[in-house]
């Protein structure tokens, strides 16, 4: 990643354009006397260079300080608003700058910063640069817990792979210190004794920006302050920070947007990432696609595609599956516990907190991902592990079960909410397109399928009792679940994992149409991995292979149904309450044509499975 790095290649191009001195002449007595007579001054023109084909007509009412480089200037750049201007230098203090074919107009102070061809620097207060500038590469950032027990060092264009790799996976000595040194020489490579603005940026009604690096393409409007951070950006992923925006010590990725008031201190902005409505987010590490507006987030590493659209807190919070929600109100952050900020939370992918909830540290629910915590409930330390759950408010008239715990649903986000969980997968393939793979949000990748295996073994019982805790059943945390809940669970589990396992075996005579003629007994010997063939092994699978794609058809069937009732459900009770439900409420038409998709999508493969299979 650092021998490939986006800022590694702009480093050597800019070292060589502040390096070139052969294009560049000194002033001619005529050119200066042009210069002076359009209000510029200098203390010592000879310390301004200029490109062969230099003309004065483009520098107005200017100071010029130390060594400057200018370059030729010809054509018009528009300004914020759609106003096309000349470019060149207005009303600007300008010291120690190399600027290209730019323009650069009401300035107070533009200090030691390379200003790259077609950017656009309008109405800052100042630009400066000073020293040697690192911009926080190789910095040693805590998430999760605030004593610094989880250390990640990051760089302007480090990837989720390699965070997950330093916080999940202690490295060997020589490989950390290998690690250590490359990094030590990345951030002498691409250290810089100036700022940049980048070709076709635009800086614009900004107060103050230091030490830092603006991308290509990049648009700064209405900032309030940009300080020590790096802005990555591309004409196709382009990055947008406006609006009160304070952005200090920070590294944002391509295609990110700050905006309205957010605060982003000391963290790291991956591609696509969206903080906005004074938003706040403070020594974090937040992965691609993540929308945060209005929360706070604190010491996290948030996973891709993770939203909070409200008034909400997550603090200490280790998180790289990501795929969650959390709702108004939700407090994911007690991790004080009256003493020291020496605990976090793990949560699971696609975990919904919802509104109102007061989650208590520690608590681990990664072995329980896709999981919803109901509205107002209040969750105690503990560590959870069994996916698709629902927790709601306990029954503290419940005879032998203490007041103080939840009760748990397991499975209930598969059994009864499918239309959720497609809709979000809906939302994650749009918002992730061509950033997160698909694969990387489904709720059959192989660490859920593991976990619901897992989980439907534990929920296996010696003892049939009427309600249990985590006494009787592993996993199940400070919460107790009922018997008929029990065989339910157990009924969604065996469903999930026989929808798993038949779409794993029609992919084996996809692949060769041969293997049709044998029963699907002896094609579960063909699995790859030790767990799909434990998996397969609890399953009771039909006859034949005919009967095999019959069955896959009828789940298929069963869970695009149960997709639409949930819609329909909803449309149902919306109409009950409001006469004018369906004017006001229009359907989602393009989640609707995606699951509509997909359904034909498996039914077309199950009928061409069917036609290139021959028989036995």
């Amino acid at each position: 990643m650092l021998k490939n790095s986006f800022l590694l290649s702009l480093a050597e191009g800019f070292k060589a354009a502040k390096a070139t001195t052969g294009k560049f002449r000194a002033l001619t007595a005529d050119e200066i006397a042009a210069l002076e007579k359009n209000g510029n001054r200098c203390e010592d023109w000879s310390r301004v260079l200029v490109e062969n084909n230099f003309t004065p007509d483009r520098i107005h009412n200017s100071v010029f300080m130390g060594d400057v480089r200018l370059s030729a200037f010809y054509g018009t750049l528009l300004l914020p608003g759609d106003v096309s201007f000349p470019t060149g230098i207005y009303d600007c203090m300008v010291h120690n700058c190399i600027v290209e074919n730019a323009l650069v107009y009401k300035v107070a102070l533009l200090s030691n910063v390379l200003v790259r061809s077609s950017a656009v620097v309008q109405n800052v207060g100042s630009l400066v640069s000073s020293g040697k500038i690192n911009y926080m590469i190789g910095t040693s950032m805590t998430v999760g817990n605030e004593m610094g027990g989880r250390s990640v060092k990051v760089f302007p264009d480090i990837s989720t792979d390699l965070v997950d790799m330093q916080l999940f996976h202690k490295a060997e000595a020589d490989v950390q210190k290998s690690f250590d040194e490359m990094l030590s020489q990345f951030r002498e490579d691409v250290a810089l004794p100036f700022g940049v603005v980048g070709k076709g940026a635009v800086v614009s009604n900004t107060n103050i920006v230091r030490n830092s690096w603006i991308g290509s393409h990049a648009r700064i409007e209405g900032a309030a302050k940009i300080r020590n951070s790096v802005i990555l950006s591309s004409l196709e992923e382009s990055s947008h920070i406006y609006d009160s925006v304070i952005l200090e010590n920070s590294n944002v990725q391509t295609g990110v947007t700050v905006h309205t008031g957010a605060e982003v201190q000391g963290s790291v902005l991956m591609t696509r990432t969206k903080i906005g409505s004074k938003a706040i987010v403070k020594s974090s590490i937040i992965a691609p696609c993540c929308h945060i507006e209005e929360g706070e987030v604190n010491s996290t590493y948030m996973g891709p595609l993770s939203q909070m659209h409200h008034h909400s807190l997550l603090i200490a919070a280790l998180w790289p599956t990501g795929c969650g929600n959390l709702g108004y109100g939700a407090n994911v952050g007690s991790n004080h516990t009256g003493r020291m900020p020496d605990q976090e939370i793990m949560p699971g992918q696609g975990m919904f907190f919802g509104l109102g909830v007061n989650v208590k540290f520690p608590a681990n629910y990664r072995e329980s991902p896709f999981t919803l915590i109901a509205s107002g409930v209040t969750t105690l330390p503990q560590r959870l592990k069994f996916p698709f759950s629902l927790i709601r408010p306990g029954d503290p008239q419940l005879m032998g079960v203490p007041a103080r715990l939840n009760e748990i649903v397991p499975g209930w986000n598969y059994a009864r909410n499918a239309y959720a969980l497609d809709r979000n997968m809906y939302k994650y393939s749009v918002r992730g397109k061509g950033v997160v793979s698909a694969a990387f949000c489904s709720i059959f990748n192989a660490d859920t399928v593991r976990q619901v295996f897992d989980a439907y073994n534990r929920l296996q019982v010696s003892q049939v009792r009427d309600v249990y805790t985590k006494e009787h059943i592993d996993g199940l945390g400070e919460n107790f679940m009922r018997e008929r809940v029990r065989q339910d669970a157990l009924r969604a589990y065996l469903e999930y994992l026989e929808r798993y396992v038949l779409d794993l075996i029609i992919a084996l005579v996809e692949n060769d149409s041969q293997l049709a003629s044998q029963s699907p007994r002896e094609l579960r010997r063909l699995l790859q991995g030790d767990m799909n063939r434990e998996v397969s092994r609890v399953l009771n699978l039909p006859d034949t292979f005919d009967d095999l794609l019959k069955r896959y058809r009828q789940l298929e069937k069963e869970w695009f149904d149960s997709v639409v009732h949930g819609l329909d459900r909803d449309i149902k009770r919306g109409r009950e309450i409001f006469d004018d439900y369906d004017d006001a409420h229009p359907i989602d038409k393009g989640f609707l044509d995606w699951e509509k998709t997909r359904f034909e999508e498996s039914v077309k493969r199950l009928n061409a499975v069917l036609k290139n299979s021959p028989r036995a």
